[in-house]
């Protein structure tokens, strides 16, 4: 088994992702990150003087969204990225595709 895993760097793909996935029988989770550097720089304090670093890099970082679906076989990450590719009209520059492995997984049926 592995965990497919397409992290978008907008949200307007997210709906036709999650369509393509229902049509063909595919069920997860959508998960909103934020990265590293946003993490830090919304946690720094403004300096009272100067307004700190966090006012030179560019701000209103938008969270991005992360969607999860475990897979039986490498035939389903073939689907999946083809469906993820096809709503998306290509992940590259949108995007990117990734797996892992599932090494134990409870409570799903076979």
């Amino acid at each position: 088994m592995q965990l497919f895993v397409t992290v978008l760097t907008e949200g307007e793909f997210t709906s036709p992702i999650l369509s393509k996935l229902a049509d063909h029988g595919f069920h997860g989770s959508v998960l909103a990150t934020q990265s590293i550097k946003n993490a830090f720089m919304n946690s720094v304090e403004p300096d009272p003087y100067f307004g700190g670093i966090s006012k030179v890099l560019a701000p209103g970082h938008e969270p991005r969204p992360m969607l999860f679906v475990v897979v039986k076989n490498d035939e389903q990450i073939k689907e999946l990225t083809a469906l993820v590719n096809e709503a998306t009209g290509g992940i590259k520059g949108k995007g990117f595709i990734y797996t892992i492995p599932v090494n134990y997984i409870e409570g799903l049926d076979e």
